[in-house]
């Protein structure tokens, strides 16, 4: 197995580990501010969100720059993104630490996640069909938004919600706008593969 090989199973290794940070003690407490704690998982969790980025940042590099991309790494490497970013939403329904709206987060999990489903839905029907739909730049910058408003959640969430300026909450609004914008376009795009002929 290659190095990017090695790091996208080092994503897919940190996924578990990103989520057993949410079930460590709520009583680990860095400080609180205005009468809100911040609790140290979090801030772990964003930490290891970080590491597993960075690994995604790396290994797309490595392949390309040295010749080493592999049918594994083409299957893995996204499967891995959405795994991660899955698991980042799924968690942020289930613990309150956005600085607002935690109400809409099942709301922006399900359009995210859908989006992602849907969108590979259309490069499975595009490769059935002997094309290939190569990533536009809208939908690169979705995935670093998306990236930095989750991470931005579970650095800053708690501490935006304690000075009452909802950063993160702002964040994370513009990165569902922005994923529904690039279903969007991703659709349109492929309108011709649901003709019948």
């Amino acid at each position: 197995m290659n190095l990017p090989n090695r790091l996208t199973m080092l994503r897919i290794i940190l996924i578990p580990t990103f989520i057993v940070c949410f079930f460590l003690p709520e009583s680990w407490v860095l400080f609180s501010l205005n009468g809100v704690d911040i609790c140290i998982k979090y801030i772990i969790a964003g930490l290891v969100f970080l590491g597993a980025y960075i690994t995604d940042m790396l290994d797309g590099r490595i392949a390309r720059k040295h010749g080493l991309i592999t049918d594994f790494g083409k299957l893995m490497d996204p499967t891995a993104d959405k795994l991660l970013s899955s698991a980042a939403l799924i968690m942020l329904c289930k613990y309150e630490v956005m600085s607002f709206g935690n109400f809409l987060m099942p709301v922006f999990a399900f359009i995210i996640i859908a989006r992602e489903i849907f969108v590979s839905g259309i490069r499975q029907l595009a490769a059935s069909k002997g094309r290939v739909i190569a990533a536009k730049p809208i939908g690169k910058a979705k995935t670093v938004l998306q990236f930095a408003s989750l991470l931005a959640v579970f650095i800053i969430g708690q501490l935006c919600r304690a000075v009452g300026v909802p950063l993160d909450f702002i964040a994370v609004c513009a990165s569902v706008i922005l994923t529904i914008w690039s279903g969007v376009d991703y659709t349109l795009a492929s309108r011709d593969l649901f003709k019948q002929r």
